[in-house]
């Protein structure tokens, strides 16, 4: 497994995990945008099995703009 796909998956599990404080899991998936369409299975699996709609929303809204190639800045 590439260093890339470890990374993607690590993201992935901080973002489902229900221990951290939800900054932080927005943070997990706000990171994994640096992969781009690499990390669309990783943000398709947190949209499926998260239980907090704010996780959702935002792992469909980077889906989306992934998918429609808009550039996405982590900064505001």
């Amino acid at each position: 497994m590439d260093r890339n796909n470890v990374a993607i998956e690590v993201l992935r599990d901080m973002a489902m995990d229900s221990s951290r404080v939800l900054v932080e899991r927005q943070r997990a998936i706000d990171a994994l945008t640096l992969f781009r369409e690499g990390a669309i299975p990783a943000l398709n699996y947190i949209e499926r099995k998260t239980d907090m709609g704010v996780l959702k929303e935002r792992a469909r809204l980077y889906i989306d703009r992934i998918r429609q190639g808009a550039t996405i800045s982590m900064t505001l």
